[in-house]
């Protein structure tokens, strides 16, 4: 039987074309992050391996469409309507109504106050917690604040940034004596997956946090634990370690962290 010879229509080229149209887009799209947050024409040719041309009007797509921008110096970075999808992804998942039944449960197995904080700009602000029932608590509030470098929570959260957006925060934030003592407090927190302070924030309290992770290993909360010093008795430490450790790593897989 003689084979029939395959027929390509116009359509199934146009179908193909825009497929990986798509996909050089998504791939020029992945070359973004925190590390190169911009990129010129010849990186991007250069990283795709995409003719220079067919690359152009890859952008100039993107561009127009407002998921990149061009900068005064040439250069590509991603545009503001990552905003908008980035509000709707976080619509999907709700951290503050997910979290709640972990700070609950905690709460429940350490009669302590639970909160979850975090990081705003070079601030750590409370987003959520539950307090005590005890009658001497550590209390709070929504929205309350402190530097990074100030509390457990914000430890955490400073322990989260990358080596340079810590050193710039330094700079920014703390006076250049005090520096080296914040290095040592973040080396120990990425050893050991948790922060234990006591009388920072405030002189008669004490806590103990762990941070909560993105599915890309970035640390976009703070769970913590604290409560009267007078409290903070040894037993009482290595309780609260384990239980924040947990909860922050139930959090984290919600999220889609797989370590």
């Amino acid at each position: 039987m003689p084979v029939q010879p395959q027929i390509t229509t116009k359509s199934d080229d146009t179908a193909r074309y825009k497929g990986e149209a798509i996909a050089r887009a998504a791939r020029v799209l992945s070359l973004f992050g925190p590390d190169v947050p911009s990129r010129s024409l010849a990186d991007l040719v250069a990283a795709t391996k995409v003719p220079k041309a067919t690359l152009l009007g890859i952008l100039d797509t993107l561009v127009a469409h407002r998921m990149l921008v061009v900068d005064g110096n040439g250069h590509y970075r991603l545009g503001y309507a990552w905003l908008r999808l980035g509000d709707v992804r976080r619509n999907q998942f709700n951290i503050r109504e997910s979290a709640l039944p972990v700070l609950r449960q905690i709460r429940d197995a350490v009669d302590e106050t639970v909160i979850l904080s975090l990081k705003v700009g070079d601030r750590r602000v409370h987003l959520d917690y539950v307090e005590s029932a005890q009658t001497i608590r550590r209390v709070t509030q929504i929205g309350n604040e402190a530097p990074l470098h100030v509390g457990a929570a914000g430890s955490v959260l400073l322990a989260g940034m990358s080596d340079a957006e810590t050193e710039a925060y330094l700079t920014r934030m703390v006076p250049p004596e005090a520096r080296d003592d914040i290095r040592r407090v973040v080396a120990t927190i990425k050893h050991d997956g948790y922060a234990v302070v006591s009388g920072t924030v405030n002189a008669q309290t004490a806590a103990v946090a762990a941070p909560v992770r993105t599915h890309g290993g970035d640390t976009i909360a703070a769970l913590t634990i604290s409560c009267p010093r007078e409290r903070f008795t040894r037993e009482l430490e290595r309780r609260c370690i384990a239980l924040v450790v947990d909860g922050a790593g139930k959090l984290s897989r919600m999220l889609g962290y797989a370590p």
